[in-house]
């Protein structure tokens, strides 16, 4: 996990976000590319030092945010891009091949009934890069258990379960494995790739009307550093996410949460 995406928005918890980044990156010296999340509109995105001189106010304001954290010798690029945002990500994803993105919940958003915001909301839908979220106020520990709760067993791609990975390498990460059985599942689903059976030495199964249910009522056993799950098309937050925003009536978590894609 080498490339890793941090995009920074106009709410008051940025410094926070990107302080939990750099404290991640430093676990491979990891690189951070900082992207303004504010931008309305997008054609090419470009790299720059941070100390380079730049003349749009927004990636001023983001220059002034990073200047203002320790780096504690993590390597910080700052993209500059004119045009929409999720096509500035997927241009930077084309040019350094993009790990994982870390972003707040809520980066442009003062509702406090939306758990994930329409810039989150957007990464998590509408990009194959996996994403970490971090809540507000939590502070940065090495991930040691991880929660991985999934409704079908069956995974995509070689680079699906890379995080997961790197988080056992790096953090030594205990991952537990749930089964989460809801109504109409068929016998096929259960169907579970050896790779993922791999990940832990126990895996829980359950019945629940959602795979959120059934998060919660196995949350407060595990007391996991991290929740992981997946989004697959037509799965568990597509369906969520049906305007780019999740609301805290359907889900909600104040510990990290780690959304797997399917990536070849």
């Amino acid at each position: 996990m080498k490339n890793i995406l941090v995009p920074l928005g106009v709410s008051t918890n940025a410094k926070h976000t990107l302080n939990y980044a750099i404290q991640f990156a430093q676990s491979n010296q990891a690189t951070l590319y900082i992207m303004d999340s504010y931008n309305p509109s997008f054609h090419h995105a470009y790299l720059l030092n941070v100390n380079e001189t730049v003349g749009k106010s927004n990636l001023n304001r983001v220059k002034k945010l990073v200047k203002e954290v320790d780096h504690k010798g993590i390597n910080i690029q700052l993209v500059n891009y004119e045009g929409e945002f999720l096509q500035g990500v997927r241009s930077l994803d084309e040019k350094v091949h993009l790990d994982l993105i870390i972003t707040g919940p809520l980066p442009n958003s003062n509702d406090d009934t939306i758990f994930l915001g329409p810039t989150s909301g957007r990464l998590v839908k509408k990009t194959v890069i996996p994403v970490l979220i971090v809540p507000e106020a939590v502070v940065y520990t090495p991930l040691k258990k991880a929660l991985f709760a999934f409704k079908m067993g069956q995974i995509k791609g070689d680079r699906s379960l890379a995080p997961i990975h790197f988080l056992q390498r790096n953090f030594s990460t205990e991952i537990e494995l749930l089964l989460v059985k809801t109504p109409g599942y068929q016998r096929k689903d259960f169907s579970i790739d050896h790779e993922v059976v791999e990940l832990s030495h126990e895996m829980t199964s359950t019945e629940n009307a959602t795979v959120y249910q059934g998060v919660l009522e196995f949350f407060r056993e595990v007391q996991p550093d991290l929740l992981t799950v997946f989004a697959r098309e037509r799965g568990f937050f597509e369906k969520l996410i049906t305007s780019d925003v999740v609301y805290k009536k359907d889900f909600y978590t104040t510990t990290p949460l780690l959304v797997l894609k399917n990536r070849s």
